[in-house]
């Protein structure tokens, strides 16, 4: 049986608002290892640290996957991350249609496997309280099972950071549902999570598991350092994100993104045609050649801004 212990409340939301963008401070782990910390005044549970089982498979993809690209967190800081699961629509970024993510489409053995671990993920939280499940999948209500991973259907996307330290921040694009973070790590000391709401500072430590609500509590992760070269620290969020509520079935989204990218570019080729170099309200600055050819290269490219949908506080 895994131990309940009881926290207390030592923010409000309102304050620890006011964390957000900044740096967590280094801090030591507060509570031990494989609890569930409930609320002192509600007895409802604001966040587990359990294991993960079957660690291995996870950290050698992990170990295989491109994290250069790196995912904006806030103005003034990118992290080393990559997202997978879906992706809703984002006309401005030419995502003309909800679909996987760039990494499930270059390597479809890598994403199922992600996929696989959320239903360990979601029978944990079955376990933390019944309620959880029920109440998040009441929220997931309007989200097309199309567009979900894993058995239970509880998340639709999912972001690796590799070794990154990230500011606090709340999940804001995401519905108000629990996340599952599961960390592999060697030969990096620091990187715990902290919850300043109740000033609760978790290790994730390697072959674990936190699972709490990202939306709702702000959250920051301790400075890092390195110990030997060949040192990291993965974590991966998986999560709901709102935006994936809007999207067709798979088919007719597909069909939709389409026709909207043919639209596109037949608008472009009229404006070339009538001899208008430039791009509606950018000033002339750069010719519609040059913004066509952009708008093309971005198509060929698959989902180029993938990244903005990391369930992270766009500031």
């Amino acid at each position: 049986m895994t131990e309940r212990i009881t926290v207390r409340r030592v923010m409000s939301p309102e304050d620890a608002s006011a964390l957000v963008g900044t740096r967590a401070p280094n801090l030591d782990p507060t509570h031990p290892f494989s609890a569930i910390f409930v609320n002192s005044e509600t007895s409802e549970p604001i966040a587990a640290y359990l294991p993960l089982a079957d660690a291995a498979p996870l950290r050698r993809a992990l170990m295989t996957i491109d994290t250069t690209g790196g995912v904006q967190r806030q103005s003034n800081y990118r992290s080393k991350s990559r997202t997978f699961g879906y992706a809703p629509r984002r006309p401005v970024t030419r995502r003309e249609s909800c679909a996987l993510t760039l990494l499930g489409v270059e390597d479809p053995a890598t994403e199922r496997l992600l996929e696989s671990y959320a239903d360990q993920f979601s029978a944990a939280l079955l376990d933390i309280d019944p309620a959880i499940v029920d109440r998040d999948t009441e929220r997931l209500g309007d989200v097309l099972p199309d567009w979900r991973i894993g058995e239970a259907k509880l998340w639709t996307s999912g972001v690796i950071n590799d070794t990154a330290a990230l500011p606090y921040h709340r999940d804001g694009f995401n519905f108000p549902t629990w996340s599952a973070m599961p960390v592999v790590r060697r030969g990096v000391r620091g990187g715990h999570l902290h919850l300043p709401e109740y000033d609760l500072v978790l290790a994730c430590a390697d072959s674990t598991v936190i699972y709490f609500p990202g939306k709702l509590l702000v959250h920051g992760v301790t400075p890092m350092t390195r110990v030997r070269s060949d040192g990291y620290r993965f974590s991966v969020v998986y999560y709901a994100l709102q935006g994936m509520r809007n999207c067709r079935e798979a088919a007719e989204e597909a069909a939709y993104g389409r026709a909207r990218r043919t639209q596109r570019e037949a608008d472009m080729a009229a404006r070339l045609a009538a001899g208008d170099r430039k791009i509606p309200g950018q000033g002339g600055k750069t010719s519609a050649v040059a913004r066509l050819r952009t708008q093309l290269k971005g198509d060929n490219e698959g989902w180029t801004a993938e990244s903005r949908y990391t369930g992270g506080t766009k500031q």
